[in-house]
């Protein structure tokens, strides 16, 4: 109501002054210079109004267009930025993969006496994690049932199934593995298996060692090459600790692996294999006895065939 009244006075004095000036322009110079001292004076505060709030108005539409401004900049600049993060992540993860595919090729460059076939991991037995692995080749790569599988720190484990385009892969944390080892060290070369622990997963065993047997702590096991499976030499690990077993004359050894099996993303499957397979000597023979005077020689068994 206020603004009405406000209003009203506003529009009253403005016809005042029309009429006003109207008169004075019809009397002449001296009474239109009265009069427009008059307008001016009455019409300053007015004027003074309106150009403030032209001002405020300009003023607003001004910081208005450049806070718009400032938010297509920012959403701006923000997609630039995440696809800058998203392109550096790219680079990092072609950079690993390069350096993982560069380091198997130079393994196999390494190893001529072997045809390897690259492969990727895939999967994991959810069930137990340390177990087994699914890779991307099968038999129609040329991979079948008890090929080693290694890396280019060492072996991994074996091939257990096989199909057309995928393989599962046996683990030598598996408790149900088992791989005919020899420590390195010249002085040394004590055999004995190794195998997975269920107790402690990711540090397999070295087995059955007799208690004055030359291994110690920092010994490097390597595959012996008996049992036709895995070739001769392929690092398995490390000696980290010794336990004697209670109430016998043997004791095993602790290892941690040569592979990191958390980080696997790539292996190499041995489909052929030019490294001579060792065999184990022959029994010995057994002496026959000598044979009292008086008393013929027992025939030996099969004797006339």
């Amino acid at each position: 109501m206020r603004l009405f009244h406000k209003k009203t006075v506003i529009l009253l004095v403005a016809v005042v002054i029309v009429f006003l000036l109207a008169s004075s322009l019809a009397q002449g110079k001296v009474k239109f210079a009265f009069m427009e001292k008059i307008i001016t004076t009455v019409l300053a505060p007015v004027e003074y109004v309106v150009s403030n709030v032209g001002f405020t108005f300009r003023t607003i539409s001004l910081s208005t267009g450049e806070l718009m401004t400032a938010y297509r900049d920012n959403k701006m600049l923000r997609a630039e930025n995440d696809e800058l993060r998203q392109n550096n992540l790219n680079v990092t993860e072609i950079a690993a993969e390069n350096a993982r595919l560069k380091a198997m090729l130079d393994y196999k460059k390494g190893v001529p006496q072997f045809d390897l076939v690259t492969a990727a991991v895939v999967g994991r037995d959810p069930g137990n994690w340390t177990s087994t692995i699914i890779i991307n080749r099968g038999t129609a790569d040329g991979v079948t049932k008890d090929m080693a599988v290694v890396a280019p720190q060492g072996l991994i484990g074996s091939v257990v199934t096989a199909y057309a385009n995928v393989a599962k892969v046996q683990l030598v944390l598996d408790p149900r593995s088992a791989v005919g080892a020899l420590v390195q060290r010249p002085e040394s070369r004590v055999a004995a298996i190794v195998e997975g622990h269920s107790g402690t997963p990711l540090t397999p065993r070295m087995v059955n060692i007799a208690r004055d047997a030359d291994i110690v702590k920092g010994d490097k096991l390597i595959t012996s090459g008996f049992g036709g499976i895995y070739p001769k030499g392929l690092l398995i690990g490390e000696v980290i600790d010794l336990v004697n077993e209670e109430g016998g004359l043997l004791k095993y050894a602790v290892l941690n692996p040569a592979v990191d099996f958390d980080r696997l993303e790539e292996v190499s499957v041995i489909v052929g294999s030019r490294e001579p397979i060792p065999t184990l000597p022959p029994p010995p023979v057994a002496i026959p006895a000598p044979t009292a005077p008086g008393k013929a020689a027992a025939p030996s068994q099969g004797a006339g065939r």
